[in-house]
């Protein structure tokens, strides 16, 4: 059989390593990125036959993977095995989460068997499994409670920035836009998919690449210089654009942007 091309997405050095060299030994070509913004890219540029994918990933979730590859027709056929420590209870509850296999993370010896029978199931039955049918190395699964809290405040702070009227985006150290929430879409008047690892100078446009670019390589060299608002039209728009740079223990990580539509701020509103 000729050997099977696996995209693997975690961020843990651990698994990514050690799994990732199991594979290769049982005759897979692996290839292995650490977050979901990564594995989107991956996918567009070398299609794999396989994914294995972590869910609780800096950037992109696993949830939006799943969901930004159904929603896409080039990739939608591409078997997903979920491999986490969440619960299964936790799993059901991220929205976009549409795998064909499950796999929990535990002692390495036992991952890496419970691997192979979710890859040998899927290549015997198919995609589209029942969900209870292609769960492997959850008997006796302890779900930790704070992480089912964390999951729950997220999945709060997800709904917030999904129904509020204001223009949200969130970009990475490399201004490449991995969250944007339906306000924006509408004042960009862009769909999801095509603004997801995007730079922010493609979203806005060329033209105002001379007004935003020095304002942000500033905020991303200068700790001090952490917030920028400017007045930008768009589409017939006049948008207050309020910029904020991100910074993890003195290192530049990105930016989160928000975006008011002051000429006629109903018009803001997503559908």
């Amino acid at each position: 059989m000729a050997r099977r091309n696996v995209l693997f997405v975690d961020d843990d050095p651990f698994f990514l390593e050690a799994v990732g060299d199991f594979l290769q030994e049982q005759g897979y070509s692996v290839r292995r990125v650490a977050d979901g913004l990564e594995a989107l890219g991956a996918v567009r540029e070398d299609r794999p036959d396989l994914i294995l994918l972590d869910l609780i990933m800096p950037k992109i979730d696993g949830g939006r993977v799943c969901r930004y590859l159904r929603e896409d027709p080039r990739f939608q056929e591409i078997p997903i095995v979920v491999f986490s420590a969440l619960a299964a209870r936790d799993i059901v509850h991220l929205p976009g989460v549409s795998a064909d296999a499950y796999v929990a993370k535990g002692p390495l010896q036992v991952v890496t068997k419970n691997i192979l029978a979710a890859f040998e199931y899927i290549e015997t039955h198919g995609r589209s499994l029942p969900a209870e049918e292609a769960v492997f190395g959850y008997e006796g699964f302890r779900p930790r409670r704070l992480v089912s809290e964390l999951l729950s405040l997220k999945r709060d702070f997800d709904l917030l920035l999904q129904t509020m009227s204001e223009g949200f985006l969130k970009a990475d150290e490399e201004n490449r836009i991995f969250y944007v929430n339906p306000s924006a879409l509408v004042m960009l008047e862009r769909q999801e998919r095509e603004l997801i690892g995007v730079s922010l100078w493609e979203a806005f446009g060329t033209g105002f690449h001379e007004s935003l670019r020095p304002a942000i390589e500033r905020m991303r060299t200068d700790p001090a210089a952490r917030k920028k608002e400017l007045i930008v039209t768009l589409h017939e728009r006049t948008l207050k654009a309020s910029f904020a740079a991100l910074w993890e223990e003195e290192v530049y990580s990105g930016l989160l942007l928000l975006l008011e539509d002051i000429s006629n701020p109903r018009r803001s509103q997503p559908a």
